[in-house]
């Protein structure tokens, strides 16, 4: 039997089994894989610039995708909104930036931990940038979630510059999230992957010649390894959030801090102390419980009757 063939079976057992259990078993996966990512390019950034890091990472993705282009051509990447797709891009690459420069200072759990944390920024933006209404349960568990931020970043006389930098990755991550839900109601996913890639490249292009170090061979196959674990670990993730209910998948995704903490321990001997542990279960429970909040909020609002149309 060939390896194409095992696979094309592997799948075809996996579509068989139900939704929920197919979607934690894709987020399991992808999770992985994503975690893989930050591992391999925290091999290299000692010696890498991080911009340096991040461009090649995401030109590996780009180069990863031509083939889909190449399949569509010129109709499957024509859009209305490309000022939507810049901007997208803008804050996801930003974001993704920014923890690889946190990852420079903090271990691999506290930076994955607190990047994690874009729940809490989200209840907050929505609540003063957009003006909905954020409800007292949803603010006690928002308050409870930047206590663990606290308790994981440990500010004796001060905040370090790595820790703020990963704080900053979760708020870029909430404004990269809210526009590419703006962009999923016109764009299918395709294109909207294609040009987060494609715009990277370019935005990356003078920050990473202004700081640049030229990787060695070795360097160069670790990045390589972070673009393909990041195209795998996304395409896989976007299967798990298709397949199964988002009140099953969230708390699953949660698993990737336990991967990155044993990552970090394995490859790179690091051990979280206790209170950041401690930190690091109080945002997962406070995020875990807004998520489950929001899902149940808008199954309520689907359930509601609906007004006669006239």
């Amino acid at each position: 039997m060939t390896f194409a063939n095992a696979a094309l079976r592997l799948r075809a057992r996996l579509d068989a089994l139900p939704g929920n259990l197919r979607g934690v078993l894709w987020v399991l996966a992808g999770g992985f894989m994503l975690t893989l990512m930050f591992a391999a390019i925290k091999f290299v950034i000692a010696d890498v610039p991080p911009f340096v890091a991040t461009l090649f990472r995401t030109l590996v993705a780009f180069l990863l995708v031509l083939p889909w282009l190449a399949s569509v051509g010129r109709a499957g990447i024509a859009t209305k909104r490309i000022g939507m797709h810049f901007l997208r891009t803008l804050a996801g690459i930003g974001s993704f930036a920014c923890i690889v420069f946190a990852m420079q200072d903090l271990i691999l759990s506290d930076a994955i931990v607190l990047s994690f944390s874009y729940p809490l920024w989200s209840i907050i933006i929505v609540g003063l940038a957009m003006g909905e209404r954020v409800r007292a349960r949803r603010t006690i568990a928002t308050v409870v979630g930047f206590a663990g931020v606290v308790l994981v970043v440990q500010p004796h006389g001060g905040v370090e510059p790595a820790a703020l930098l990963a704080i900053a990755s979760a708020l870029l991550t909430t404004l990269a999230l809210i526009t590419v839900k703006s962009l999923t109601r016109t764009e299918p996913p395709e294109r909207i992957v294609f040009y987060f890639f494609f715009f990277g490249v370019l935005i990356l292009i003078v920050p990473a010649l202004l700081t640049w170090k030229t990787p060695s061979w070795e360097h160069f196959a670790w990045l390589a390894a972070a673009g393909v674990c990041g195209v795998v670990g996304q395409t896989w993730m976007t299967r798990a959030y298709r397949a199964a209910e988002i009140t099953v998948i969230q708390p699953i995704d949660f698993l990737r801090i336990p991967m990155a903490a044993a990552m970090g321990f394995l490859l790179f001997g690091e051990v979280p102390n206790l209170v950041a542990g401690i930190g690091t279960g109080v945002i997962m429970v406070a995020c875990y419980y807004i998520a489950r909040r929001e899902a149940r909020l808008r199954r309520d609002v689907v359930r509601a009757p609906q007004p006669p149309v006239a």
